[in-house]
């Protein structure tokens, strides 16, 4: 791209190196024909097939590079228009400055349009299904986000809107695992922002589907609003409902690619948290009180049971627990985090 995004030829691309078009052709091993029809064509990458673009960037310097960034920058405009059309604004120097992958950013614009759209189709619920991921999620998050300088739109509301009405017409078209992901990734992202509960949001969803939405609520609630008793109703709700326990298993180590993300929601019985283990020990130096309540009381005994090892992070846990307890009002955050640092201790 030129320094005003503009499209190059290849003859801009090599001008600089000093190479002409009989040395592209020589370096890349491609005939001069080939090369003449590219030369100074500003829109070369659209026809040139395959085979000779590997040729072209394994032999010339900056063509690589150049057709990336000429990748992105097109799927970014088309995007940003096709968004605009929409009444969202994209935030370009957000999505920019982002230290997430650009593809991964574009992927989420990519959803919004489909959320906006309201399409209630399978192609939108496998499309919003491919987020359930940690870098993934981490983009979803920009995109939801109301933080200027961090969210990749000026103005998320509406989005926030379209996804409320399209989650219910979403169950009601596709109900199948991709819908199951789909709508606890849309739920989860607008409660993590609003704090809205289920409730609220006002969805009829049968069994396990329902189960799956209502740990996406929960957990972008207490992300949200810090409250301790939406945290304790649902260690309550895990408790009684084997349903429920089954679905928090399954979903940290699937989320950090520890296991494959199975329709059937089940885990292998052998398996290392490992990945698992990161993203705890990373959530429970960055969430709140409420949210470090939900790990020491629901998930992290759970996740005992499924690996007694941790991936091998048992010290490393029993130090973060100690040291982020200490630090909590909450005197029953405290006992729960003592408690289990107890029992830690005892496998460690």
């Amino acid at each position: 791209m030129t320094a005003d995004g503009e499209p190059k030829s290849l003859s801009d691309i090599t001008r600089d190196m000093g190479l002409n078009m009989s040395d592209v052709a020589a370096f890349s091993g491609l005939d001069e024909s080939t090369v003449f029809r590219l030369w100074d064509n500003v829109e070369w990458l659209d026809r040139v097939s395959g085979r000779s673009l590997q040729s072209l960037m394994s032999s010339v310097p900056g063509i690589a590079e150049y057709s990336m960034a000429h990748a992105v920058r097109k799927r970014r405009d088309e995007l940003v228009t096709d968004l605009h059309g929409e009444g969202l604004t994209v935030d370009l120097t957000a999505l920019e400055g982002s230290a997430v992958a650009q593809q991964h950013l574009l992927n989420a614009l990519e959803a919004a349009l489909h959320i906006m759209r309201g399409q209630a189709t399978q192609k939108t619920s496998s499309f919003i299904a491919r987020f359930w991921g940690r870098e993934q999620d981490i983009a979803l998050s920009a995109l939801y986000s109301p933080d200027t300088g961090h969210g990749l739109l000026e103005d998320p509301q509406k989005l926030f809107d379209s996804s409320i009405e399209l989650a219910p017409r979403l169950n009601r078209k596709t109900y199948s695992f991709h819908s199951i992901l789909a709508l606890n990734i849309l739920t989860h992202q607008v409660s993590k922002v609003t704090g809205a509960l289920e409730a609220d949001l006002g969805f009829e969803v049968p069994g396990r589907q329902a189960a799956f939405m209502m740990r996406g609520v929960v957990m972008g609630s207490l992300i949200g609003s810090d409250d301790f008793e939406l945290a304790e109703r649902y260690r309550r709700e895990l408790d009684a409902t084997p349903v429920y326990a089954a679905l928090e298993e399954w979903s940290f180590p699937t989320y950090t690619r520890d296991g494959r993300i199975s329709s059937d929601f089940t885990l292998p019985s052998s398996l290392s948290l490992r990945n698992t283990a990161t993203e705890v020990l990373r959530e429970i130096a960055a969430y709140n009180d409420a949210y470090l309540y939900y790990l020491v009381s629901t998930y992290i005994p759970l996740a005992m049971q499924r690996d007694p090892a941790f991936g091998g992070r048992v010290p490393e846990l029993i130090q973060a627990l100690e040291l982020r307890g200490a630090g909590c009002r909450d005197k029953r955050i405290r006992q729960t985090c003592n408690t289990l640092v107890r029992r830690l201790r005892g496998l460690a």
